[in-house]
């Protein structure tokens, strides 16, 4: 049996290039089933990431700021942010960060309804 992961190390010079951003995908974590996914985040100062609503439709998005400052822009509504802030992105909006001249790390968790609802059953059958 493999032994479970505890800790995963940050490895600054392998972080992937996607909406906009750089980034390392967190969760679901090995060996674990959760009704959410989780990344660690970074846009680079003077950039933003990709404008985009979540897929599926229905999923939405939880920014935990994490050191620096930015714009979250929700919609046409921009939201300036900081180090400790938290911002909620409702299903279907359409939302894109804007770094000033530093960079913005985030960590960001999202979950729909459907993937809550797949936890439950698989913790439901598990109980069986």
């Amino acid at each position: 049996m493999e032994k479970m992961k505890i800790i995963e190390p940050m490895d600054w010079q392998r972080l992937k290039h996607e909406y906009g951003l750089d980034g390392k995908r967190l969760l679901p974590w090995q060996g674990v089933k959760l009704p959410f996914g989780g990344a660690y985040c970074v846009v680079r100062a003077g950039t933003e990431s990709l404008a985009h609503v979540n897929q599926p439709l229905g999923e939405e998005e939880l920014f935990i700021c994490v050191q620096g400052s930015a714009c979250v822009i929700v919609d046409d509504e921009s939201l300036p942010v900081k180090m400790g802030d938290v911002v909620y992105i409702p299903a279907g909006r359409n939302h894109f960060i804007r770094a000033g001249v530093e960079d913005f790390h985030l960590y960001s968790v999202w979950w729909s309804r459907e993937t809550c609802q797949g936890y439950l059953a698989s913790q439901e059958e598990a109980l069986a």
